[in-house]
């Protein structure tokens, strides 16, 4: 055989062969498209998805899907003396169509893959001008996941810039990122995202103070929180059906909180007031699973301003522990149940179905004896100040008061709750200022902080004033010092 012939017979095999791959990879891409829209089908119910579409390709294929809600009917009312209610009115569904571009593999897309599917929602019918008006600046994302050879994901969510509202209520974003990895089993998601900018605008009628009285005129004032530069990547396990919360962590950044306020009579151009400015903040949230329980802790650091005061630093620490699994999954359940529920107005609270699912968490919940503690620091002028609280279920409630209707007193006498709050003396008058109100003399701080202490409610420790409460088993102790409660005492 001459190297033409050769090369030729070469070149037949490896298009033959691509070719023989490629419909492999095809009818595994459509077995795969199946398997994922009868999850889909499980997960929000048969009679939401309404019809499905897979017109197969020999390179691509093409998925298309139909989803349907339909909003509970409103009653109307008829117009003069009497206010029966008229007929409901049969609402118009709601009908979103969703493409799926499925590209083959082995080189779908010109990417090493068994499958790349590239999934947009198309038309949406059923909803209101005033709604398309409102979202008339908003594009749909487009979700990206390649199915590796390994049988794991990689998985992209791309959402375009856009905004939602009007001029007094308003919603602003820049693209949104996500990127994501699914291992063969589904049993571990890792990613990371990235978000440059979130705003949110929202206008209210407020009086000057709190101390108006309710007839005093109002004057509207738009709030606008901004959060700048946010990102994050996290690992997450799921285990034995876990996913509202699984064990894992996450971390990311902010680099700019701020929320701040501006009145409608204020001068054209002028600056918004300053509420609270927060920057160069980092989190981690870690949740870990013991046995049967699951716990989390939260950290949060970062610099900035409230009002007038400047935050050298602010650190939070929140912890819970002691969460019962099985708890969080009857919890799970209530939530599924709720959203593939009929609404039906007829129904008591109790009556609901899903709600017997919430009913039998709440034993399973309170039997693990769940705790919760936060700490908050903050450093202004180079002093340090620390608030913190908690609380914990020491017992399971005594069972006849709760039968009684007396939850507040049964959870009292089984729980254990404290706080404690060290101030720095130097604080007190910018406290006082940031509040609006006139900042004492000297001698008069002196004498209120005299009286406090005489009291009972503070200590003095130097250049600091501590306080220190604690309740349980029915008492209360307050900066070492037992006072009395009637609600305890019962």
């Amino acid at each position: 055989m001459n190297k033409k012939a050769a090369w030729g017979t070469a070149a037949v095999l490896v298009v033959a062969g691509y070719g023989a791959a490629t419909w492999y990879f095809g009818e595994r891409a459509h077995g795969a498209y199946q398997e994922a829209v009868d999850e889909l089908r499980k997960l929000v119910g048969p009679e939401v998805l309404v019809s499905q579409q897979y017109t197969k390709g020999f390179w691509s294929s093409q998925g298309q899907l139909v989803l349907q809600w339909t909003p509970p009917a409103a009653d109307q009312e008829e117009d003069g003396d009497e206010t029966d209610a008229a007929p409901a009115v049969a609402p118009q569904p709601i009908r979103i169509t969703v493409e799926n571009t499925v590209r083959h593999g082995p080189l779908a897309g010109w990417r090493l893959a068994a499958a790349v599917v590239e999934t947009r929602i198309g038309k949406v019918d059923g909803v209101d001008d005033t709604m398309r008006k409102a979202f008339a600046k908003v594009s749909t994302p487009t979700l990206t996941t390649v199915r590796n050879l390994t049988g794991s994901h990689r998985i992209a969510l791309a959402w375009p810039a856009g905004e939602v509202g009007d001029g007094t209520d308003l919603v602003r974003w820049q693209p949104l990122d996500y990127r994501m990895t699914l291992n063969a089993d589904r049993s571990r998601l890792r990613g990371d995202f990235a978000w440059p900018e979130f705003t949110l605008q929202s206008q209210h009628a407020e009086t000057e103070s709190d101390d108006e009285p309710a007839d005093a005129p109002t004057e509207a004032a738009t709030y606008t929180v901004a959060v700048q530069g946010m990102k994050g990547d996290f690992d997450v396990q799921f285990q034995d059906g876990l996913w509202l919360l699984a064990p894992g962590q996450g971390t990311g950044t902010f680099g700019k909180l701020t929320v701040s306020r501006t009145l409608a009579t204020a001068a054209a151009g002028a600056a918004p007031e300053p509420l609270m400015a927060l920057q160069d903040l980092s989190y981690r949230v870690a949740i870990e699973r013991t046995g049967g329980h699951l716990g989390w802790v939260t950290t949060m650091r970062g610099a900035g301003s409230v009002g007038s005061v400047a935050l050298e630093s602010v650190e939070l620490n929140e912890t819970v522990s002691r969460i019962d699994v099985e708890a969080v999954k009857l919890v799970q359940k209530a939530l599924t149940d709720a959203y593939k529920a009929d609404a039906d107005t007829t129904l008591s609270a109790a009556e609901v179905p899903w709600a017997a699912s919430l009913m039998e968490a709440v034993p399973k919940f309170v039997a693990a004896l769940p705790a919760y503690a936060m700490k908050l620091s903050a450093k202004v002028d180079g002093e340090q100040g620390e608030l913190q609280y908690g609380i914990e279920l020491q017992s399971v409630p005594d069972a006849q008061q709760i039968a009684e209707g007396a939850w507040s007193q049964a959870l009292l006498k089984s729980s254990a709750l404290h706080a404690s709050l060290r101030v720095p003396k130097a604080w007190l008058p910018r406290m006082a200022q940031a509040a609006g109100t006139k900042v004492p003399k000297p001698e008069e701080m002196d004498a209120m902080l005299g009286m406090a202490q005489a009291q009972g409610f503070v200590k003095q420790d130097g250049a600091h004033l501590t306080s220190a409460m604690r309740m349980e088993n029915g008492k209360v102790v307050l900066n070492g010092k037992e006072i009395a409660v009637p609600l305890m005492q019962r």
